[in-house]
């Protein structure tokens, strides 16, 4: 692609993202020097390098919605599972809204900074981003984004959408665990993207509250399926049936969780299964 053209698309991006926000939010992104959290910056600057030849994942979590602790209880198991299991020890960045906790705070222009400096470290034709995203949703499809001591603006697929787009991101694994948040599929979904849903975009999830370690889905994800594969595509459909059988014995309506694979994502997420080797550890 010429040069010209590269940069005619790219400032055609930034416009639609733009765009696409809040009036707030707009004030913020438009702002490029606005200098992000340092706990944000602390961590990007302390991400290993990309390997040349080696498929290296490379995740940002979040929590949303500082106003009940399982969203960063979440964030720290899912954290330790990708550690563990997934090699993505010093390539895991955490953005969290909460009042008990020192992580960086979790904003759409953290998120943007973040996806930025992950796709600046890594090789975007061959490693993979692992995006995941825990806090409420609502039936407008919006995920919350809340600190208890500031007003934050929602993520909306779409802005997700055009944040992942500007950042050149080409594999993509996003994990929504939330309310509604099939409504992320769509808008997500691509040849080089996976993404996982812990309901559709008409039913709610389970699992919330201040004395809950982790939301079900992701219980039934990273906590048990995840512990028998490191195929992710694989763990999600095992999760969808601990989920429906969870919610069938409790008498609760079907959350339908939901997933997209793209073809061209298969190749790099099965070399990353092979050199960490399929299964149990």
């Amino acid at each position: 692609m010429p040069p010209s053209v590269a940069k005619m698309l790219q400032a055609a991006l930034c416009v639609a993202l733009l765009i696409g926000a809040p009036a707030g939010a707009r004030a913020e992104l438009s702002h490029g020097s606005e200098v992000p959290p340092p706990g944000v910056v602390a961590q990007l600057d302390r991400l290993a390098p990309q390997r040349p030849g080696t498929v290296d994942l490379y995740a940002i979590l979040v929590g949303g919605d500082g106003s009940e602790d399982v969203f960063r209880k979440e964030v720290i198991e899912v954290r330790r599972v990708l550690e563990e299991r997934f090699d993505a020890a010093g390539r895991t960045v955490t953005l969290v809204n909460s009042k008990a906790s020192a992580e960086p705070e979790a904003t759409l222009h953290s998120l943007a900074y973040a996806l930025k400096r992950v796709a600046a470290t890594m090789n975007r034709n061959e490693d993979v981003l692992f995006l995941h995203l825990t806090t409420h949703g609502g039936s407008n499809h919006v995920l919350v984004l809340q600190h208890p001591e500031r007003e934050l603006y929602g993520l909306s697929p779409q802005y997700l959408k055009a944040l992942l787009d500007q950042a050149g991101i080409r594999f993509r694994v996003v994990v929504v665990s939330a309310c509604y948040s099939g409504a992320f599929v769509a808008p997500l979904a691509g040849p080089s993207s996976l993404v996982i849903t812990a309901a559709s975009s008409t039913r709610q999830s389970f699992g919330c509250g201040n004395d809950s370690q982790i939301t079900d889905f992701s219980r039934a994800f990273y906590l048990k399926a995840l512990q028998q594969t490191r195929s992710f595509p694989a763990a999600a459909r095992t999760a969808t049936q601990i989920v429906h059988e969870l919610e069938r014995s409790a008498g609760r309506k079907h959350s339908y969780p939901q997933m997209r694979l793209g073809a061209a994502i298969d190749d790099p997420l099965r070399s990353l299964e092979q050199r960490l080797g399929n299964g149990k550890r």
